[in-house]
Formats: C-alpha cells, structure tokens, sequence
C-alpha cells in the first residue's frame, strides 16, 4: 500500500509540476511583420538569382537564411495594379485599380481634374487584416500611387506617401515615429521605395561612365539597387529584425531594359516586368525547410500567407494562394497552379490597349486585344525572343481557354471611384516619374 501511495504521490507531484511549467511559461510573441516593395525591382539583378555582380549584399545575407521563391510573378507591370494586388490577394480585374494615375497621363495633361477607381471599401486589405490581428500599422511610402487616394490607407494606423524622395527621406519619417512604432506590441510596417524606378538620383562619376547610354543607365540602375539595400540595413539594425520579425521583400514589377523595344514598364506581360523577387526571413521560424521553391507563385500570395501562418482568418474569395504549405515541402494539392497578369494602358484614349497573359509551368501565353496572341515556352526560350503561338496552337489554346474561363468566373467587387483634384507640384512630381508628359 506504501509503494502504491508513494507512486501516485508522485505522478501527481509530476504533473502538477508539468501544469506549473505550463503556467510559467511565456507564450511566444507574435512576430512584427515587415513589407518591403522595391519599386521597379528586377528579380535576375540580383545575386541569389544568379546576377553576377552583388548588389544587395544585405538582401543576400537575407537570402542565404531565409526562402527564395525562384519563380514570383506580379499581377501587373506597373504600381497601382500590383501593388493592390498585394495589399488584396486579388488580380487587377477583381479590385478593379487598373487605370490609376499611370493609366491617365492624357486625362492629366489636358486637365488636372481626374476621375480613378481605388480599392474598393467592401475588399479587406492586408493591412486591415493585421489590425483586426492586433497589429498596430504603419506604411512608407515613395510612390505618389500607394495613397489614401488609392484606397492603400486603409487598414493603416498611418500611412505617409511622397513622391520620389528618396530612400533616405522614407527611413527619416520611419525613425522618426520609432518609439511609437516600438511601443505597445507587435507592429506591422509596410515600405515602398522607388529609388530603383527613373530617374535614377545616383550619377555616375568619370571613371565609371562608358559612353554607351544602355550601358551606363543599367550601371546606375544597380546603383539604386545598392542604395535600398544599404536604407534597409539601416532600419534592420535600428529595428533589430533579426529578432521575432518576419520579413518579406518584393517588388511591384520589373523593368524593361531594351531586351525588347523600350527602357521602362508598364507596356508590356514580359518576364523583364513581371517576374520580381520574393524573399521572406523569418529566423525564429524552423518550419521553412524548403529554401528554394521553384513552384511558380504570385505577390498576390503574402496576403493569405500571412494570414496563415499568423492564425488569422483570411479573407473569402482570394486567388492569392496560402504559401505555407510549400514553404514546409509539401506538394500543392492540384497538381500545377495557374499564374495570371493584367495590364490596361494608356487607357481613355484612341491608343488604349489591354494585355492579359497565363502562366502554367513552363508555358505562358499573352493575349494583346484585340486579336493578338503571343506564346513562349520559358524552359527553351527564357528570354521570350521566339513566339511559338502558331507552332504550338494546342498549348497555347488550352492557356487561353482557362484563361477566359477564370476571367468569366472570377468574384469581382464593385468598383470604388475617387475624383482628384491635382496642383502644379503634383502634376511635377508624377511627370518626373513619366506619369504626365
């Protein structure tokens, strides 16, 4: 009866000590997450994407801990459609920013009275599903786009946008609201540099000029590259996020440097413009076993990435897809995923075009209205030099099929519209960056 007494004595002594250790100890914190939009951000003038020149060093330190989606595709090739595609987990044609004040260089120089469509109230942004989190939300911005005028306010606590600043003007407004954003627990902080977007700021001195413009605007345009990831040190170590942060970098689009037939964006579905870099760091984190997927994703996923794997209810109807499960190595359920963009330029005018394009593995299709069809197989021709629409009608009919398909079937929201009345600076500023001519 003794050794029975002593024995239940025990196990309960045992799991009362367990319940204590359980009540002492603290429950991991959530992580302050970090956003970060390079504008104009090509994914191969990077080092841990094969560019042979480091240009990001501390990016690449980044890189070398954290996951580097190999294939990330934009909803668009310019600002204000892929970037709300980012803050909604939604494409263009379902949040309906499409025109912006890129779209209306016309409508702006012959008046400066213009009528746009924002993000609709009724569609939850990321913002807004980190404060309902308990975040508290700050966003930084350098783009005139990601403006309350756009409906990107929503969901912030504050948002600050300029107009091409500079990246040292987007980390003074940061530091200077650092006790408020490092006090009263985690933060979410969202920042847009558009350093790397024309016209480059940094000028080149005479021992590193060529004479060849090509040559030495994509020098510049390394340069800025260098500057953003120097400003992102900076706040990383002011910030300390190598501690209890989860950061993820990206880009809106990507730039198009006369492997066709302009230096720019926003003209074209070509992988120069919509293939961006994805990088998330989260070093806390050991479930992200698989560092280099090569599935093909959209910046259209952070959102309900996000929302994964903080534990919070993502919103309904995204086609943003949850990350998670390829971050831990497992296979998408469904086999390979279908991957869309969309562009409309130079939009109330007689020039008007639209683009569409679908992506599925290897293979992509681009359909420029009204009748135009252009396929590539990336595999054979990363480059997109050859159109294979003719040779290869199967393939590239079954694309246009689901793509249309999808287009028909997708949910929608209705469209918000917002009248804006422009001043002689801010017609400036959006003229310096090519927005007004």
């Amino acid at each position: 009866m003794k050794l029975k007494t002593l024995l239940i004595a025990g196990t309960a002594l045992a799991a009362a000590v367990a319940a204590a250790a359980i009540v002492l100890r603290k429950p991991t914190p959530r992580p302050n997450i970090v956003l970060v939009v390079i504008d104009t951000l090509r994914a191969d003038r990077l080092s841990f994407y094969g560019y042979p020149k480091e240009t990001a060093p501390f990016l690449s330190s980044l890189a070398s801990q954290g996951v580097v989606f190999e294939k990330a595709y934009s909803a668009s090739s310019w600002t204000a459609p892929g970037t709300a595609s980012i803050f909604t987990g939604l494409y263009p044609l379902q949040h309906s920013v499409v025109m912006g004040l890129h779209a209306q260089k016309k409508l702006i120089h012959n008046h400066p009275h213009i009528r746009i469509r924002r993000i609709p109230e009724e569609v939850t942004t990321l913002p807004e599903l980190l404060r309902r989190g308990g975040y508290r939300t700050f966003g930084f911005s350098d783009n005139a786009n990601i403006s309350r005028h756009l409906g990107f306010d929503q969901g912030f606590d504050i948002l600050m946008s300029g107009s091409h600043k500079g990246g040292k003007a987007i980390n003074r407004r940061v530091l200077d609201l650092e006790k408020q954003i490092l006090s009263g627990g985690p933060y979410f902080l969202y920042l847009h540099y558009n350093d790397v977007h024309l016209p480059y700021k940094i000028p080149l001195d005479e021992s590193q000029e060529t004479g060849d413009w090509l040559a030495d605007m994509k020098m510049m345009y390394d340069l800025e590259i260098a500057f953003v990831d120097s400003c992102l040190k900076e706040l990383s170590t002011k910030f300390d996020w190598s501690k209890n942060t989860l950061l993820i970098v990206t880009s809106d689009h990507g730039e198009e440097q006369y492997e066709k037939e302009y230096y720019g964006h926003g003209k074209s579905l070509y992988n120069t413009v919509i293939r961006v870099p994805l990088l998330i760091f989260w070093p806390e984190k050991e479930l992200f076993s698989m560092k280099r997927p090569t599935v093909n994703v959209s910046t259209m996923d952070i959102l309900p990435t996000l929302a994964s794997l903080l534990g919070l209810d993502k919103p309904k109807g995204l086609a943003g897809e949850d990350l998670k499960p390829v971050l831990e190595g497992r296979a998408r359920s469904g086999g390979e995923r279908y991957i869309y963009s969309h562009l409309q330029h130079k939009a109330g005018t007689s020039r008007e075009k639209e683009q569409k394009c679908c992506i599925l593995g290897d293979k992509k299709y681009i359909f420029v209205r009204p009748k135009d069809h252009i396929f590539f197989d990336l595999k054979l021709d990363p480059e997109e030099q050859i159109n294979r629409y003719a040779e290869e009608l199967q393939a590239a009919s079954a694309l246009a099929k689901n793509l249309f398909a999808f287009e028909n079937s997708c949910p929608r929201f209705n469209s918000d519209y917002v009248d804006i009345q422009l001043d002689k600076e801010a017609i400036e500023n959006l003229r310096a960056l090519g927005y007004v001519r």
